[in-house]
């Protein structure tokens, strides 16, 4: 009798040895392909809290991308455009936060004469300067 080769491909079915994290294609039913961190936590998802007419289908499609060229190179891509992401907003923080201070700076004093204004004209004024103050 012939040996049954190792599931090392399909998370989703029985008897899976394959890689718990990586890539991997169709964990959600409208992604291709994703990075997993633990497979088995999906896995275990769908087998608990998805419909029961859609598990079987879910479980079965299932696949480890660990030798498919294209998802490793989509993997790298990924990794790059987060990267530049990432500097792209560092360089927009940098260039907002003086933006935000100026700003904050001049209605912190806008401010400061509308309470003055308030004041004239309330003078038991019940702000506390974050919110009114109710009685007890």
């Amino acid at each position: 009798m012939p040996r049954k080769k190792p599931n090392t491909l399909f998370p989703g079915r029985p008897d899976y040895t394959g890689p718990r994290a990586g890539m991997f294609g169709l964990l959600h039913h409208d992604k291709l392909c994703e990075s997993s961190h633990d497979v088995m936590e999906r896995v275990e998802y769908v087998k608990t809290q998805k419909p029961a007419k859609e598990i079987p289908t879910r479980l079965h499609n299932m696949i480890y991308l660990g030798s498919c060229p294209a998802a490793a190179k989509l993997a790298l891509l990924f990794a790059d455009y987060e990267a530049k992401r990432d500097a792209l907003f560092a360089d927009y923080r940098a260039k907002r936060d003086p933006l935000d201070a100026d700003y904050m700076a001049k209605r912190d004093a806008l401010n400061a004469e509308i309470m003055t204004y308030i004041r004239k004209h309330i003078p038991d004024c019940a702000w506390d300067g974050k919110q009114l103050v109710f009685p007890e």
